[in-house]
């Protein structure tokens, strides 16, 4: 059996999986609502959201889903990217607005030093940006970020696909007006779902709009059906709702979020001492570690191809390459969902072999 160690999908508990094999269902019907009714009353208090929306379809869509409704085409957005996915969340912004990219080194991480005075310069209403870039495993300090730039007026849009619930987060304490994370990371459920939490000042931003341009991704919609019956107003995927009900039922029965985000970062910790140990220079600068994914840095693109290779081939352990700067020498063990600690084990002491 392979042991998946990537950063999402993530290996799915039984229980989880079993959970989308219950009996079909219509949609339109009080047992539906009573599920979605629960996801949503359920992610307002894990994510400290005035109002939460799961829609079927991957945390891309969710982002956009967010771009979409809280950004106009004259609207200028403060981007701070700093990898892959942050190049991606800018591309988004581009087909709704008029984003103001600030790039940051591939490895390197944004916090209120280095960003207070783009945003000051700034004359951009919305600021947005990635909590955990999964392509380098940095975590950026969006917490006093977002705090400076809603001091400043501005609306906070964040990315936390690969942050929640392995990382530090609440809505309110961190400023944010809009978070969107996937079902097949942290929260460890099958691919498919987009988990978005809004603040009261999003929900009167994209509710006033004249019109918005989408329809599936319209929130107007979304908000409008729900307050009707607590119901989608398109056909979801219900088998995995009914996963992602599970998911949230494990993280309930492991002692809830601040359990699950000492659980990554004491994995995230371990790894990295494990790794340094063994010589590898870490992507991450020090202090934007990732809770949920470590990046290093191989001697060349042969010892990562070796390392790689030689895991899946011979120990069943699949991890993935880095991107960017790092897309040949850099490799990632992600340490995301509900993973085995003695996985992680298996793969940094196979590591250790190959190397010698």
């Amino acid at each position: 059996m392979t042991i998946l160690l990537s950063p999402g999908p993530v290996p799915v508990l039984e229980e989880i999986a079993k959970a989308q094999t219950k009996e079909m269902i219509t949609h339109r019907s009080d047992e539906f609502s009573a599920l979605y009714r629960d996801l949503v009353t359920r992610l307002r208090g894990y994510f400290g959201a005035e109002e939460a929306y799961v829609i079927t379809g991957s945390g891309a869509l969710g982002l956009e889903t967010l771009a979409l409704n809280l950004c106009e085409r004259n609207d200028r957005v403060l981007c701070l990217p700093n990898g892959e996915f942050g190049d991606h969340l800018v591309t988004t912004v581009q087909v709704y607005a008029q984003p103001l990219p600030h790039r940051g080194a591939d490895g390197s991480g944004w916090d209120l030093e280095r960003t207070k005075a783009k945003i000051d310069a700034s004359d951009a209403k919305v600021l947005a940006m990635v909590y955990n870039e999964t392509s380098m495993g940095v975590r950026n300090h969006i917490k006093e970020i977002c705090r400076y730039a809603k001091s400043k007026g501005m609306l906070t849009i964040i990315d936390g696909i690969s942050a929640w619930p392995g990382t530090e987060f609440d809505m309110k304490a961190f400023h944010v007006d809009a978070f969107v994370t996937g079902s097949q990371k942290g929260i460890a459920a099958p691919p498919g779902m987009a988990l978005i939490g809004l603040s009261k000042e999003a929900v009167e931003r994209f509710s006033k709009r004249d019109s918005i341009p989408s329809y599936y991704c319209d929130l107007r919609r979304h908000k409008k059906r729900y307050e009707k019956d607590q119901q989608t107003p398109n056909t979801p995927a219900i088998s995995l709702f009914w996963a992602l009900q599970k998911a949230f039922d494990v993280l309930d029965r492991q002692g809830g979020l601040p359990a699950c985000v000492k659980r990554h970062a004491d994995a995230a910790a371990y790894t990295r001492k494990r790794l340094t140990a063994m010589g590898f220079p870490l992507i991450a600068e020090k202090g934007f570690e990732s809770n949920t994914v470590t990046g290093f840095v191989c001697r060349d693109g042969e010892q990562a191809k070796r390392i790689k290779s030689t895991l899946a081939k011979e120990y069943g352990i699949k991890i993935v390459g880095s991107r960017g700067t790092f897309k040949d020498t850099g490799l990632r063990i992600a340490h995301m969902g509900n993973f085995d600690m003695k996985n992680i084990e298996k793969c940094l002491d196979a590591i250790e072999k190959i190397m010698k």
